[in-house]
């Protein structure tokens, strides 16, 4: 295997806290539909007596302007936070090992979920909250990550992959 950076893309994701009712999820994606924005993930869980929708989509902006109207129209509140969406190979152990990772680097990951394929990247990519999000980049910067089969295109804004040259 091929030691390379790993390939990252800097997001902003928006924490949408909704009421558990029919329709809450409906509405927050038809507003988002009606906007033009382009739903690339969501992920949804929730706590206590809400529910949590975590979306990454583009344009940002336009995303961002749907939250802040929902809020105006009592839904929320709306959470926005920078996340890294890390390029992965679709096999056993990877979570786990950018999860050690960050552990023998002390950043703590507040969670994390997978994106499929999509017009942002032809990969899969696990996107990450950290709690030091610059040291984790740091980090992921330096980092050689074992890589069979990954192409060396750019992935977004993030780290290209270059096989000649080693990060350690």
């Amino acid at each position: 295997m091929l030691p390379v950076p790993m390939k990252y893309i800097e997001l902003t994701e928006f924490s949408i806290y909704l009421q558990q009712r029919p329709g809450e999820l409906a509405g927050l994606l038809d507003a988002a539909l009606v906007a033009g924005v382009e739903v690339f993930s969501i992920s949804t869980t929730e706590h206590l007596d809400r529910g949590c929708a975590r979306i990454l989509g583009t344009p940002e902006e336009k995303l961002r302007h749907v939250c802040e109207s929902i809020v105006d129209a009592g839904v929320g509140p709306v959470v926005e936070a920078p996340v890294i969406a890390v390029s992965v190979e679709d096999r056993p152990g990877v979570v786990r090992e950018l999860a050690v990772l960050m552990a023998d680097n002390r950043i703590n990951v507040r969670y994390c979920y997978f994106v499929p394929p999509s017009k942002v990247s032809d990969k899969t990519l696990c996107v990450f909250r950290f709690d030091e999000h610059q040291g984790a980049i740091d980090i992921i910067e330096q980092a050689d990550w074992p890589a069979d089969n990954l192409e060396t295109d750019e992935v977004g804004d993030g780290a290209e992959a270059r096989p000649d040259e080693s990060a350690a």
